[in-house]
This record gives C-alpha cells, structure tokens and sequence, in this order.
C-alpha cells in the first residue's frame, strides 16, 4: 500500500506518424512513488523507438493516495479516447496486485521494476524486470557460501527479507549440543539496533549479513560502529542491497571488510554511454537499481513497440477507450504481450529478455566497498551454484596485506616462564615491558608478515581470559603456551601448531635414607631356624664324638712303620668333630674325614642337611637383600592411579583438566573422579603453584600432571624433579586469533618459514636452556640400582671382624699360656720368658723353633745364627706360626717314646 506520500503518475506518450496518415496515439501510464520522477527519462523510448513514424508527446496525472482513488484514476485514464497501451510500475504489495489485476483485466501489459515475493500464481500479461526472487535468493547463497564463513549472523529488516535469505539462511547447520552453530538470526529494532549489534560483538562471530533498505544502511552501520563491532579489523559485513554501493561510507572510518552486490558495473563503456546520454546529470557510480530497471523496462518496452509496429506495416494500429466495468476482458489487439515475451534488448542492468514474464537472466558482481572499480568475483543465473573469482591468490594476498599493515595488532598473553615475563626495568614502555618466548616469536612472525603489533597481559592472566579477549574482540592474537583444543576451535581459531607436547606427570625424585640393617644377610632364615642349626651343630658334634669313639675304624695306628703298635689313636675329639661340621654346613670341607662306616653315615646326613639348608639359604638371600634396596617408586600413569599413598592433581580449569574431564578412558575417568573428590584440593591455580608443592611435598607424596614442555623447563631448573612414564596425550600449541580471520594464512605461512629454517628450534633451545639463572643440573650418569650397598652387607664384615677378634684373643692367650709354661720349665721370670718368646714370634722369617729356648745369651746368639743361616738357604714351603709350634728334632729316645698328637686319644693295643 501506498503512504501518504506516494503518487501515481501517468505519463502519455502520443507517437504520430511522419508521413501525415492516421495518427498512431500510444499511451503509456507509469506508476511510481512520490519522488521518483527523476529516477526516469521519457526520452528513454523515444530515443529508441523507430524515428521514422513516431512522435511522442507526455503528460502527468497525479493520482490520490487511497487505493480506490488510485483504482478509479486508472480506469478514467483508460477510458480516453486512445485508452492505455501499457503500465510500467514501481510498486509493490497492494497497490502491485491492483495493477496486474486491472491491467490483466484491461489486455495490456504490466512492467515492474521493483522486488517483489515470489508469487504462486501467473498472470500471463505481468512481467518483471526485477532478477527473479528464487534466483536472488540462489545468489545471495552461493555468494556467502563462497565467502567461507563458518559461522555469521544475518541482521534482517522484515519478513520480506527472509525470502530474499532463504537459501542463506539453509546453510546452518545446527546442533544443539554445540557451544554455536552456523548462523543466528536477529531482526532491527525500529529506532536502536545497537543492543543487537552489542550481542553479536560479545559472541564468537566475526561475520554479519545485513539484509536493510539502502535508506537504512549508513544509519544501521553507525549503531554498529558505536559498539565498537565495526573497529575490528576481523568483522566482515556482507551488505545485500543492490544499491549499496552507491552509499558514502567515509563517514564510517571502518577497518571493518564491507562486501556487497550489484547487478551492474558503472565502469563499465555501456553504462558510461547510456548515463551520459539520459542522465547527464547523475554520476554513473550513483545510478541507482530503481533507475536502471526503469531505463531497462522503457527499452524493452520500446522494442516491443516497434516489433508490432513492423508487423502492422500495412495496417492501422489503433488503440481504443478501456472500461474497468466491461463486462468482459479485452484481448490483447495487437499482440503487445507477446512482443514483450520476445523482446530483448541491451540495458544498462545487462541483457533482459522475459520469455516467462520473469527475468532470470542477470549476472551479480561481488565487490569490496572500498575498491569498487574491480570486482571480487561474478556470479552468473545460468550457473548459479558457482561463484567465479576474479582475483588470483596473489592479488588477494596484496589486500589482505595492505590491510594488515595499516592495522596495529593487540596480542593478548600471559605472564609465565619461558614464555613471557614481566620486564624488570620500571621505566619500560611498550613491548619493552617483557620479554621471553612468546615476544621473540611473535617478533619473528611480524618481521615475516612485515606488521605491526602491542602486547597486553589479559585479565587475572587467566587462559580463560585469553579466549574471552578474541571473542570480545579485545585482541588480534592469543599467543603464549596456549592447547589447540576441539572446545576451544568452537569459539575461535588457531594457526599452525609451533609446538608439539603432549601431558605428562611431575614428581620428584625421593632421596629415602636406607635403613641400616647390618645383619641383614641373617634375613632369609627366620631366628627359630638359626637357633636350631645351632643346637643341632653342637648337639651332632658331640654325637660323632660318641660314634667316632664306638667305630673301631676310627682307632688308628699312630705309626704305620710298626706292624704291632702297641697304642691306637682317635683323632675325633670334640674340637675336630665340631670342625667337620662346621666345614661342612659352610661347604667349605675339611682335611679330617671320617673312616668309619657309623661316622661316616652320620657326616653324610649332615652333610644332606647342610646342602639343602646352604642351597636354601643362597636362594634366598640375594632376593631378600635386593628387597632391601628397592623403594616405592611410581614409574606409569597405571602405578599412580592404582595405589592410593600418592596424590595427583592438575592446574584448574586448563586443557588438562579438560582432557581427564571428557576423556572415554575408564582409566582416566576414574583418576578424575579421584581428583576432584580429594580433601583438601588437589587442583592448583596455576602450573607455578603445582612444581612447588611437588617439590614440597615431603617423601614425593605429590604428582603433577602437567604439559611436557613445562616438565622440560622444569627439570631445567629444578634438578630434584623427574617426569613419570610416557605422555598421556599429543597435542600442540597454537596462536588464537578470532573466528575467520583473514590473516590466519599469513601466520601460518610465517610460522612454516620459521620451522623450515630452523627458527623455532633455536627459540626453544634459548628459552628452555641458554636463558637460565644459576648453572644447569648436572648430568647424572646411570646408576646400578641392583647393586647392594654396606648397610645391605655390613653384618658380614662385623662377624668376619668378630672371628678374627677372637682368633687374636685365643692366640695371645695360648701365647701368654705358653710363657708361663716355659718359665715354670726353666725357672725363669714370666718376664724373661715372655721377651725370649715374643722376640721370636716378631721375626716372621724364622720357620723353625727349639723346643725348648737357649736361656743363656750366648747360646742364644749362637741359636740365632744358625737360624739365620738356614734361613737364607731358601724360603720354606710355608709361613710357621708364631705360636709355640715348632719343627723337632726327633732322637732315638723320643722315638721310642712319642709325645702324643695334641687332642688325640690313645689306647693300648
């Protein structure tokens, strides 16, 4: 319907022949609304219809606003004398239906040259310059589709342009579990859209569709421009009013990516000429679609006319009065229709040509607000699923460029060895204020990218708050040691991963003091057993002391020269006895066996029983000392999550958390639940927090899970921490930037270059090794941890020092024993018996000894003499004993008489 504003306007062409026959009167009504008579030129016709039998003549009826007014100045206009021949509109809604409806009625033809619905029934005469519905709506889908947006949202003025977005609006892809989805709609307020424009700056879309009048566009732009939405330089509008570019948006001062459409190239020769020849006083770049298409429907109409007029040559063509209240319809006399289904001409909007009553065929150029003159890309209705582009990859990769070098980047990080720290000079500005990784790399990539940048330390210096940065648009890029995680690619995106990880656990290396157990290699026989293998080592001496006496084969002839001794022996006292046994449970043998049958049953049972008790004793006592020595380590993630001594936990609220939180692991799923369970916590703030209270903790009673690169500058610097068993995950660090940033490609372009010529091998290498305070940990060389220490064995030592302790003790007895025996003998001092003694037994060269020592001094120097001289005639066979053992010269008389061997027994033959 009509405002108050609008008006009809009639404007009557009389066309008369040259050649002075029968007048030829053709009226043509245009409707149109209140200003925009300048939007066409009746020249226009005139200018192409045949020069040669036409004249043209106007006139202007301006027509009430009410419907039925308008009705009835149609039907009294064509009820004149020559009627109407045709219609050309600019309508649409009501007062479109009344015009097809009454032209319909009336046998003429109805040219629109506005939008309009998609109807549902065909009204023969009505036709429409206007692209199709359907195939706009084809358009503006491809045209977004080929933008490659992710996710956007459309801004809509009415109902109207839900049709004009139909196809736009079938590329969601919704899923209601995801944190967004493809497309939101929202529609604009009547007076304030910018709470609509707020909305989308907070959510995590960076590309707007914005369906309006063009009357609206630059006002609804600004409210967007106050929400600071278009000052960012990731935003991309995409403006679907054909007349768009004809807008002045240098007031706007946006960063911000304006695309649009048009149906036509004012650059263009064709459109230059027909604009300086009809509209001399409109600059080309503002010819408007409305004036276009009212140009283009002239033209048409004008070759229809002179089709009929050629094919009525010889005939008259006279068009006669009209009444709305016939009561039937008028034909079409002379076929004016069907001259417009076959006409086709050349305007200034393309080639238009409606076979159907509808245009199908038009052609849509994709351009850029801010270069106007070449356009981005074409889409064509004969192939309207494909969007050709018109820049080649370099070309796009020169404006993306230019952009970004006009633009200063906002990198948001956070504060955290290697990767930023805070600078210590307190004058520092700028970048100046920190230094680390993150500032050498992005350095790098902006040498690469030749731009521009500022670091600023996000809230709380959270990562959280790094993701809310870029999808508040508070920063151009996230960089620090920030997890590529699928939750986090929902909201924003990632460049190329500059570093590879994976999580692993932290714990500290437990120096437990090994318990002092020197008599440990008593372990493997419990003290019950050791107490019997005593009591039976005495209980069979003196039991083979019995035996041996009872066996007469172990009565032996103590001179085997006699063949009629007179005396047996029996070496088996209970010194010798507990000899063989004791040799024998050691399995170190002796020089003295048994010869009789009884004895020698009894040695062998003994013997079987110290095998099997030695064998056993062996077996186990390797295992029972190495036992000893091993400590309660944890070397797997399986070993942590089974035993319940030693506590893990993790940074809270980071991609770690994450993981174990959402991970389809039972193993992992189960550790979860641990750890959120544990009192107290055992969650921490932040990675600094965690590596102190492991190494804290007392008796490494405190695991870690932490990223691999952390674990490595870590154990950098903290020489007492270790990482346990293999990493639980791979994964990677990236740079966050906003959603469909067009300069993802160029940071990922810089970040390859600096892999391929080894830069950021070279920047971890600096950061994680060279940049340190103090010097580094040292290498620790392999340890033998089966090897067994002296705490382990010391009780060995101490008995073998016992023995030889009381060896000493014994000897220095029978020693001083021996002394007193001598001086008793030969009626000395114990004094002077003990100098002569031990004089001797401190010359270890001497092996022989007298039976009885020379008293006098001379004898004695005479004694040593001699014993010197045989001593130098060779090293004996042996070293003799410093006791009072001697090599005797034995007499006649003492072999007739033999002093018996010490402990063995004697009885007459």
């Amino acid at each position: 319907m009509f405002s108050c504003a609008n008006r009809f306007i009639f404007v009557f062409f009389t066309l008369l022949p040259n050649s002075g026959f029968t007048q030829t009167i053709v009226n043509i009504g245009i409707c149109l609304h209140e200003g925009d008579l300048e939007n066409f030129n009746i020249d226009t016709i005139s200018g192409s219809a045949s020069k040669d039998y036409l004249h043209i003549s106007a006139a202007t009826i301006m027509v009430p606003d009410d419907i039925l007014d308008a009705l009835h100045s149609i039907c009294d206009k064509a009820a004149l004398e020559n009627g109407l021949t045709a219609i050309i509109g600019h309508t649409k809604g009501k007062t479109d239906n009344l015009l097809k409806s009454t032209s319909s009625f009336l046998g003429i033809p109805y040219i629109n040259t506005q939008w309009i619905p998609r109807e549902f029934t065909d009204i023969p005469n009505s036709f429409s310059v206007y692209p199709d519905t359907s195939m706009l709506a084809l358009a503006y889908g491809a045209i977004v589709k080929s933008l490659s947006w992710s996710t956007f949202a459309i801004v809509y003025e009415n109902e109207e342009s839900l049709i004009r977005l139909q196809d736009v609006i079938k590329l969601q892809q919704y899923n209601k579990d995801a944190k967004r989805n493809s497309v939101i709609l929202r529609k604009l307020h009547e007076a304030d859209s910018r709470p609509i424009f707020k909305e989308i700056r907070h959510l995590p879309i960076y590309s707007v569709l914005l369906d309006c009048s063009i009357e609206r566009t630059i006002e609804v732009l600004q409210q967007a421009k106050d929400v600071k939405l278009l000052d960012d330089i990731n935003t991309n509008f995409f403006l679907t009013s054909l007349d768009a570019h004809t807008l002045n948006f240098t007031a706007l001062n946006s960063k911000t990516n304006l695309t649009t459409v048009r149906l036509f190239n004012p650059f263009t020769s064709g459109v230059q000429r027909h604009t300086r020849k009809y509209y001399p006083n409109i600059d080309p770049n503002q010819i408007s679609v409305k004036t276009a298409l009212m140009h283009d429907a002239m033209l048409l109409l004008a070759e229809s006319l002179n089709a009929i007029k050629s094919t009525h040559a010889d005939g008259e063509i006279v068009y006669e009065p009209l009444f709305c209240n016939a009561p039937e319809k008028y034909s079409d006399k002379y076929g004016l229709v069907s001259a417009l289904q076959e006409a086709t001409v050349e305007g200034i909007t393309g080639q238009i040509s409606l076979p159907n009553g509808k245009r199908e065929g038009f052609e849509l150029e994709i351009i850029e607000i801010f270069n106007r003159e070449e356009p981005i890309g074409t889409w064509d209705s004969n192939d309207p699923e494909k969007v050709v582009l018109k820049r080649n990859a370099t070309q796009r990769e020169a404006d993306i460029q230019k952009r970004l070098q006009n633009h200063n980047f906002i990198v948001t990080s956070r504060l955290g060895g290697p990767y930023l720290y805070q600078s210590k000079d307190p004058e520092a500005t700028g970048n100046a204020r920190y230094y680390g990784y993150s500032m050498d790399l992005i350095s790098e990539i902006a040498k690469e990218m030749n731009i521009t940048f500022e670091f600023q330390i996000t809230k709380d210096n959270a990562y959280g708050n790094l993701q809310q940065d870029l999808i508040d648009r508070r920063a151009d890029l996230a960089i620090c040691d920030f997890t590529i995680t699928p939750q986090r690619r929902e909201v924003i995106d990632f460049s190329l991963p500059f570093m590879s990880l994976g999580i692993g656990i932290l714990h500290t290396t437990v120096e437990t003091a090994e318990e002092a157990n020197l008599y440990g290699f008593l372990g493997p026989l419990s003290t019950v057993v050791w107490l019997y293998i005593g009591l039976l080592y005495l209980i069979l001496s003196f039991v083979l002391v019995l035996i041996a006496r009872c066996s007469t084969e172990d009565w032996e002839n103590p001179h085997p020269c006699e063949q009629n001794p007179s005396e047996l022996e029996n070496i088996w006292d209970l010194k010798n006895c507990c000899w063989l046994t004791l040799g024998s449970i050691t399995t170190q043998g002796c020089d003295l066996l048994p010869k009789g049958t009884c004895t020698r049953i009894a040695t062998a049972s003994w013997w079987f029983f110290s095998l099997i008790i030695t064998s056993s004793y062996t077996a186990n006592l390797a295992a029972f000392l190495t036992m000893s020595k091993q400590e309660a380590t944890i070397d797997s993630v399986e070993e942590l999550a089974v035993q319940n001594k030693i506590k893990y936990g993790l940074v809270q609220g980071g991609s770690t958390a994450t993981f174990f939180k959402n991970s389809n692991n039972s193993l992992y799923q189960r550790m979860w639940n641990t750890m959120v369970n544990e009192k107290p916590s055992v969650f921490e703030s932040d990675n600094i927090k965690g590596v102190e209270r492991v190494e804290s903790t007392k008796n490494g009673l405190y695991a870690y899970f932490m990223e691999s690169t952390g674990i490595e500058y870590e154990m950098e610097r903290r020489c007492k921490l270790r990482r346990i068993g293999n990493l639980l995950d791979s994964k990677s660090y990236g740079i966050g930037m906003p959603m469909d940033a067009e300069y993802r490609h160029k940071i990922n372009n810089a970040i390859l270059k600096l892999a391929e010529v080894g830069k950021l091998t070279e920047l971890k290498e600096k950061w994680w090794k060279l940049e340190r305070e103090g010097k580094p940990c040292p290498v620790q060389e392999p340890v033998n941890t089966d090897a067994l220490a002296l705490v382990n064995v010391g009780g060995v030592f101490i008995v073998l020092g016992a023995g030889i302790a009381l060896a000493f003790f014994i000897a220095i007895l029978e020693f001083l024993w021996n002394c007193y025996n001598i001086s008793v003998e030969e009626h000395i001092t114990f004094t002077e018996a003990l100098k002569i003694e031990l004089k001797f037994a401190c010359n270890i060269f001497i092996t022989r000894k007298r039976a009885k020592p020379v008293i006098s001094e001379a004898s004695s120097e005479k004694s040593d003499k001699e014993d010197d001289a045989k001593s130098h005639k060779g090293i004996l066979p042996g070293l003799g004993s410093f006791l009072n053992v001697s090599m005797l010269h034995v007499d006649e008389h003492s072999a007739r008489s033999p002093t018996p061997k010490s402990g063995s027994k004697r009885r007459s033959s």
